[in-house]
């Protein structure tokens, strides 16, 4: 069995094996905390890696993205939440199965914490972009099960797609998780953003839409 690392943030290292590793790793409520998988294989350089939504013991799904291969979740209650990432090759061959858990605390001193705390992707490209609200963005789906639109973001990444993430949304009582990419300071851009999603998805342009976020 080959051994891989995780690494959260660039602190705290964890060894396990492919099987996962039954330890948690304490966390503070509300932190985002970076997922790292270290795994390699130089024979197959294009590995695809598929998170599962992070689950706690009472079923509860908190808030999260993916990009670059790197998962970021921020647990809003107390508990215990496990996630676990298969790795693929580019023809659909799984070569590991990782898994990590964390357990939430209402807080953690500062002095105590084993993690540097993280940001969301998204919060940090619009800070990096200087854009505020309003913006436009494209949402490419709306799912009602979160497993699916992890997988339909991951698909926009393969594509090459940058800024894509993942909103939790509640609509007459259902949630639904809502694949969105791109910040704009104008509509134009985001048809523009709209119509090369269109070609790469082979999907039709008005299945998508330019969302207007106040």
């Amino acid at each position: 069995m080959k051994l891989t690392t995780l690494i959260l943030s660039l602190s705290y290292i964890f060894f396990y094996g492919c099987s996962g590793n039954d330890e948690y790793i304490e966390i503070q409520v509300k932190d985002v905390i970076d997922v790292k998988s270290t795994f390699s294989d130089p024979e197959n350089p294009n590995l695809v890696y598929i998170w599962s939504a992070p689950i706690s013991k009472a079923e509860l799904v908190p808030e999260f993205e993916i990009k670059d291969n790197i998962f970021y979740f921020s647990p809003l209650e107390v508990g215990a939440y496990e996630i676990t990432l298969n790795i693929e090759t580019d023809s659909g061959k799984e070569i590991a199965v990782e898994k990590f858990n964390y357990l939430a605390m209402d807080f953690i001193a500062k002095s105590e914490k084993k993690y540097k705390p993280s940001t969301f992707p998204s919060k940090e490209l619009r800070q990096k972009k200087n854009i505020e609200k309003p913006y436009y963005t494209v949402q490419v789906y709306a799912k009602p099960v979160k497993n699916e639109a992890i997988n339909e973001s991951n698909k926009l990444f393969d594509f090459g797609f940058e800024d894509v993430y993942i909103e939790e949304y509640m609509h007459n009582g259902t949630m639904f998780w809502r694949v969105r990419t791109g910040f704009f300071n104008t509509k134009i851009k985001a048809e523009k953003h709209k119509e090369k999603i269109s070609k790469a998805l082979k999907i039709k342009v008005n299945d998508l839409w330019a969302v207007n976020v106040k």
